[in-house]
């Protein structure tokens, strides 16, 4: 019967002992009579309380009894005594000062008891306030002040140390636990400083965090604070503004009543500019997002807060056109990726200083200094390099070695650091190297950053501080297990370094049961495993010099075209040099204010095992130390270890653990108990190679397969992905892909373009070799410069963050001078190509898909060059026609066109295959210096660190050489072509397929045409539904599997989800029989008050691991689904009083998509959960009466994260950054009677020009496939469906099949359509001979074609 009255019970002491600590002494008392109470009607319930087993710091434990032997249970006995002698005394109470006074009496034995074994209550009772927390999670017992909390925990830990054990209750035994008892206290005491010290940095560090959140929160769907875009419709705002201005003018109307005129004016006037402020995009900043999507890509940009910071640029320079044109700016901040916590300092733009002048970094970027020469290598004493350049028999690392034992690395990488200046010369290396490596000897201890600050004011409590270091023992760790989640716990740690383009942070890597953790910021020394102390490092600062032009700002050039719509206007020529002045001005303001620099910073990242994706060995400064691991998300996390060991210890951890969302889980499930790393990535590149020779890969895919397998990683600037150069012309008005001149020789690197060029690399090679029996000369080469380094992936990416101020850090915080800019695509490839012998440097992939890299967005002042050409944006070819897309497209469409395909193996077998080194290497002109290839430099046999280091930095200088892949050729690519002899070749067709365009026939891609070839009826999921409309479709082994409108199919379990019940959740069905589940329509699980109303919406992920829901209360939630149960990620705000409509998500490039009833269409980021964009539509066309311009549809492309949006009856295509690409033709508008219904975009890659990228589907039955016109900006009808097939509103769309050639389409009628793309197969004479006509003509006019696509 005590039971059900447990939680009401411990809730009750909980608060009681507060109540028996309390100074007032009728407090107190009062608990005193709760407990009485207690103990008479619940005397079970306080004895299980009251007495309770301790854990002891030896392991056992002990029981502690505070109900007998003068305890609590000496209460009942005190208080029936108490009421026996009331009840037999004659002597009446006057007052009740007396009764107060008896009272205390009679328990004051209890109080001196309560007194004496203070540390055994505060036991006992801190278990029971973590019974009262676990029984009621709501329920908050009263809050102990922050001293009584250190008192309460350190009553605990003396209890554990300090046995009452009835065997060791001698004088002796007793002086021995006082010893340790005092002991304990002074080291618990010394702990708590060291924390305290450490929660005041951490004070600092979070309220930089906090800085950070709320830029994001500032956002324009903020959930604090709403957002512009929302303002200016909300009836809220508008009267708040009204208010506002009233009482600013209350005063002067009543004194002038004639002031109503100039008040509507003014007010008219205030309404324009919110609604002008209100067009303004809150984030005008952007940053590429490092995470990668299909193929690899990086396209998607972020919101960039912390660019204003990190340069010290005050945000208004956006908005106001009145500032001036120079905002010259001197800044100090981290060099880490989160910039958020950069303390900078303006200088006066108008002082007339300028940036000083570069350093020896700088030198560095310059191509005569980039180059090795014979005399440089010998300066650097590494040796002739054992002739392994020449015997092409000796072992590649990588390939036949037996370092791993049964394993050996597939990918590897080296790392730059990229952290200081890096002499010339290994004199001046060493006196730089020195300096560096005594700091590094004194590692910064937890709490030091109070010492470090106080020493730089010169007090003298500095010392007394630092006298206490020593005593500072207590466990780092727990600092550290506070990052953790809950449930994880650390078994092993490791020193690490996370490795981010070039910037090297210190890490700890955790390895826990489920999970891996890397924190950085931390190091640890004196110690072994968990019992080490952690050191906390600071973060590198980096000093940075910048000019910024005005948005409207336009280059001059003369002579050439830029980005199209420029006009030229005055260029901003820089002041005179006050390098001096500035200099000491900077140091006099940073010794003043050094104390108040943030200086540590940490970021704690969990790699979950179920969210592991893919791990690969690397390296990372030569030496096969690195992993590179990547999640779900594709995002990239590379880590170095301190030694091999150690990263194949964690390597063969990883690999035994259960990674069931990894591309390694399909070894396991096919029968394998352990994972063979090599055999693996063997098998996989085999796999990789075949797919590409068959046809069924892009080229660009392969190419970035290459890179993985070889060890070049994005992660790493000194071994980032190479691509090459494939055209050629960049000269003409126009270019024709179908001509073979306009393409760059693959066979040949780029030092064998030209042909003067290779005479002299050739000549050069011939006289080294003729010097090489010196032992002290280095093995002969033709270039002193590699076709791949740090500094060549900056010179290309400097005008898009982070690459930006990565390219400031390389320059000592400077861009380098304007003519050593990229600044035209045609120059830099005459200068690689033909003109420059120091110039040998191949493409990166950002050419292939990303235009944003060639526009300065961010208005960088890049200067002048010497011919007066401003540096703005990047000079695009001719046949560009000043669009950066456009060139990207075509330049894409080069990499894929048949003589490129022809080709490409010849390039592969010069970067990763048996050119690159030995015999035909040479033969090939294709050697570079050797200390580029891996294996030349043992430095694990150099002991000397200053010279190791002095090797390292000049290696990194030069480049990284790919690890060799094969010793073969590599195999060439099958090109076919439909037509062969007048006549269509059936037999090429099934190689054709996999890269014709979506619903494009097969061997013409020019014509569309689709066949309605099944018929059938929803029936599932029906049950409750007004209507029969289909709301969801898939074809599973030719079944076409279709559910009602609130439903929504988990692909790939067979369920579906059902939704927009009156329990506000939704619920789990069976979609298909299975050998599982017989019965379709079975309830599998309820998921209720998933939302605070109905939910109208809900879209999940293509893997069926993410669930978006959208309610009619404007909100947007995200779930991630087991397969048994939702887990609540985050509530999305920013539909502000819109019920959502349309949701889509792509895991691809981690992207989700809402859209409202007031047409607002919102993009969010599934990786962060936070808001990114409002997407501006233009020319909105009402629906209907009733719908009005609601988002009906949105979809995204899972290929290149292009978004198509239908509001009201407007078709609409964006690419993944906002940018609108195409709506309907200006004139063209439905009819009520068929209008679109809903719409669906296709997986169409933007260089597949002929494919179809948008289905919709209308009002009348209608099936409508869209192509997009480049060249005007358009939507255009490809093809209407020609079967009538449907008669009434289509609800329902979704495109199917491996190469997309499948339409699925589900009507309101409850009727669903399977519609395939006709093969020429099925044409009889006369139609195929139309097609071959069409084809003919296509290839006649194939150059126009290609010029104006």
């Amino acid at each position: 019967l005590d039971e059900p009255d447990r939680a009401f019970v411990v809730a009750l002491m909980a608060e009681i002992h507060i109540m028996l600590l309390d100074k007032r002494q009728d407090i107190r008392e009062q608990a005193v009579v709760i407990v009485v109470a207690l103990l008479q009607q619940r005397r079970g319930i306080m004895s299980d309380l009251l007495i309770a087993d301790i854990a002891r710091g030896d392991g056992r434990t002990e029981t502690v009894d505070l109900m007998n032997r003068g305890g609590f249970g000496a209460l009942l006995v005190a208080h029936e005594a108490a009421s026996i002698a009331e009840n037999i005394s004659t002597v009446p109470r006057k007052s009740g000062g007396k009764s107060s006074s008896s009272s205390g009496k009679k328990y004051a034995p209890f109080f001196e008891w309560l007194d004496r074994n203070q540390a055994q209550v505060a036991a006992v009772f801190h278990g029971i306030h973590i019974q009262a927390s676990s029984l009621l999670p709501g329920f908050d017992v009263g809050a102990s002040t922050p001293e009584e909390a250190i008192e309460n925990e350190q009553k605990v830990m003396l209890l554990k140390l300090t046995s009452q054990d009835s065997s060791d209750r001698t004088i002796l035994g007793g002086l021995e636990r006082a010893e340790l008892a005092q002991r304990s206290h002074e080291k618990t005491a010394e702990s708590h400083a060291l924390w305290k010290r450490q929660g005041f940095d951490d004070l600092s560090s979070g309220a930089m965090q906090w800085k950070f959140l709320l830029r994001q929160l500032k956002g324009s769907c903020s959930i604090w604070e709403g957002g512009l875009y929302i303002f200016e419709k909300s009836p809220f705002a508008n009267a708040a503004k009204l208010l506002l201005f009233v009482r600013k003018r209350k005063k002067s109307l009543e004194d002038d009543k004639d002031s109503m005129a100039l008040l509507a004016e003014e007010a008219e006037e205030a309404d324009s500019k919110a609604k002008a402020l209100a067009a303004i995009e809150t984030v005008t900043r952007w940053k590429l997002d490092l995470t990668e999507g299909y193929e690899r890509q990086r396209r998607r940009l972020l919101p960039n807060y912390e660019f204003f910071s990190l340069y010290n640029i005050d945000e208004s320079v956006d908005t106001d056109k009145d500032k001036k044109d120079k905002r010259q700016s001197l800044v100090s901040s981290t060099s880490a990726e989160g910039a958020e916590g950069a303390v900078a300092e303006k200088v006066d733009g108008d002082s007339g200083a300028s940036p000083p002048r570069p350093s020896r970094r700088d030198a560095l970027l310059q191509p005569s200094s980039m180059e090795a020469t014979a005399a440089l290598l010998r300066e650097m004493n590494l040796g002739p390099g054992k002739g392994q350049l020449l015997d092409e028999d000796d072992d590649d690392e990588g390939l036949d070695d037996d370092e791993y034992g049964e394993e050996e690395p597939v990918a590897e990488i080296a790392v730059a650091a990229g952290e200081e200046d890096k002499p010339s010369t290994q004199d001046e290396a060493s006196a730089s190297l020195r300096e560096q490596i005594r700091q590094q000897e004194q590692p910064l201890g937890i709490g030091q950053d109070l010492v470090t600050a106080e020493k730089q004011e010169g007090g003298a409590e500095a010392e007394d501080i630092a006298g206490l270091k020593d005593k500072e023992l207590a466990s780092s760790y727990d600092l550290i297990t506070g990052l953790l989640q809950a449930g994880d716990w650390p078994e092993k740690s490791y020193n690490v370094k996370r490795c981010t383009g070039l910037e090297v942070r210190q890490a700890l890597l955790l390895w826990c049961r489920d999970a891996i953790y890397i924190i950085d910021g931390f190091e640890q020394t004196d110690g072994e495993g968990l019992e080490g102390k952690i050191n906390r490092l600071e973060k590198a600062n980096t000093t940075y010099y910048i000019n910024l032009r005005q948005d409207d700002f336009v280059s001059m050039d003369p002579a050439e075209d830029d980005i199209e719509g420029e006009v030229a206007e005055t260029v901003y020529q820089p002041v005179e040099d006050r390098l001096e002045s500035e200099e000491a001005q900077a140091k006099k303001k940073a010794e003043g204010e050094a104390s108040e620099e943030i200086t540590y910073q940490h970021r704690s990242q969990r790699i979950a095992f179920t969210d592991l994706y893919s791990v690969y060995r690397r390296r990372y400064q030569l030496q096969h130390i690195a992993l590179e691991f990547y999640d779900v998300h594709r995002n990239g996390t590379l880590i170095a270890f301190s030694t091999n060991a150690e990263r194949e210890e964690v390597l063969t951890k990883v690999l035994s653990s259960p990674l069931p969302n990894s591309i390694f889980s399909s070894s396991i499930l096919g029968g394998s108990t352990s994972i063979n790393y090599k055999k693996f990535m063997s098998n996989l590149r085999q796999k990789i190679t075949s797919q590409w020779v068959q046809g069924r890969m892009t080229n660009f895919d392969f190419i970035m397969h290459l890179n993985s397998f070889a060890g070049r990683t994005y992660n790493d600037l000194t071994q980032y992905p190479v691509f090459p150069w494939v055209l050629a012309d960049y000269d003409s008005e126009d270019i024709d892909l179908s001509d073979p001149s306009v393409y760059r020789d693959l066979s040949k690197p780029m030092g064998g373009q030209g042909r003067e060029r290779a005479i002299q690399f050739q000549e050069r090679y011939e006289a080294l070799e003729s010097n090489y029996m010196n032992e002290d000369e280095p093995p002969p080469f033709h270039y002193g410069t590699h076709y791949s380094c740090a500094a060549y992936v900056l010179y290309y990416l400097m005008r898009l963050e982070p690459f930006s101020r990565l390219a400031l850090s390389l320059q000592g915080g400077r861009f380098d001078v304007a003519d050593r800019l990229f600044h035209n695509i045609g120059g830099s490839w005459k200068s690689a190509s033909t003109e420059n012998l120091q110039d040998v440097r191949e493409l990166i992939p950002e050419f292939f898909y990303l235009p944003e890299f060639l526009v300065n967005n961010n208005n960088f002042d890049f200067g002048t060059t010497q011919t007066g050409k401003t540096v703005h944006h990047v000079t695009l070819p001719k046949w560009a026609k000043g669009d950066p897309r456009r060139f990207i497209r075509i330049n894409r469409q080069a990499l894929e066109s048949e003589y490129v395909s022809r080709s490409l193996h010849k390039w592969a077998d010069l970067i990763f295959g048996f050119k690159q080194r030995g015999r035909e290497a040479v033969a090939a002109l294709n050697t570079f210096v050797h200390v580029t290839y891996e294996g030349t430099v043992d430095l694990d046999s150099i002991e000397d660190p200053i010279q190791r280091e002095s090797i390292i930095a000049q290696i990194q200088n030069f480049g990284q050489t790919p690890s060799r892949l094969d010793r073969k050729p590599f195999p060439s690519r099958n090109v076919v072509s439909a037509v062969k002899e007048k006549s269509i070749d059936f037999s090429a067709l099934s190689s054709l397929a996999a890269l014709t365009p979506p619903f494009c026939v097969v061997g013409a891609p020019h014509r569309v045409y689709l066949r309605a070839t099944m018929l059938d009826t929803c029936r599932v999921g029906m049950i409750g539904q007004l209507d029969s409309s289909v709301g969801d479709m898939c074809l599973v082994k030719g079944q076409l599997v279709g559910v009602g409108k609130k439903c929504a199919l988990i692909l790939p379990s067979k369920k579906y989800y059902r939704f927009g019940g009156p329990n506000n959740g939704v619920s789990v069905h069976v979609a298909m029989t299975s050998a599982r589940h017989r019965e379709v329509n079975r309830v599998l699980s309820i998921h209720d008050g998933m939302h605070r109303g109905l939910i109208n919406v809900a879209k999940p992920s293509l893997n069926g691991l993410w669930l978006v829901t959208g309610c009619v209360d404007s909100t947007v939630r995200v779930w991630r689904y087991d397969g048994q149960n939702v887990q609540l990620q985050a509530t999305l705000c920013g539909h502000e009083g819109s019920m959502v409509t349309c949701v889509d998500v792509s895991t691809t490039f981690g992207t989700i998509v809402t859209g409202g009833a007031d047409g607002t269409v919102l993009v969010w980021d599934l990786r962060t959960l936070t808001f990114l964009r409002k997407l501006r539509h233009s020319n909105i066309v009402a629906a209907s009466e009733e719908l009005g311009t609601s988002a009906l549809s949105v979809s995204l492309n899972h290929k290149n994260g292009n978004i198509l949006t239908l509001v009201g009856s407007t078709l609409s295509l964006f690419d993944i950054n906002g940018n609108m690409l195409a709506t309907l033709e200006p004139g063209m508008e439905f009819e009520p009677t068929n209008r679109p219904s809903c719409a669906i975009a296709t997986d169409c890659p933007e260089w597949m020009e002929n494919g179809v990228v948008a289905v919709s589907g209308h009002v009348n039955g209608d099936v409508r496939l869209w192509g997009l016109d480049y060249e005007n900006k358009v939507l255009v009808m490809r093809h209407q469906l020609p079967d009538k097939v449907h008669s009434c509103p289509i609800t329902a769309l979704r495109v199917s099949g491996d190469r997309q050639d499948t339409l699925l389409v589900g009507d309101k009628s409850g009727k669903m359509s399977v519609c395939k793309t006709l093969q020429l197969e099925a044409l009889n004479q006369q139609e195929i001979a139309l097609v071959l006509h069409e084809i003919a003509s296509m290839n006649t006019d194939k150059a126009t074609t290609t010029a104006h696509g």
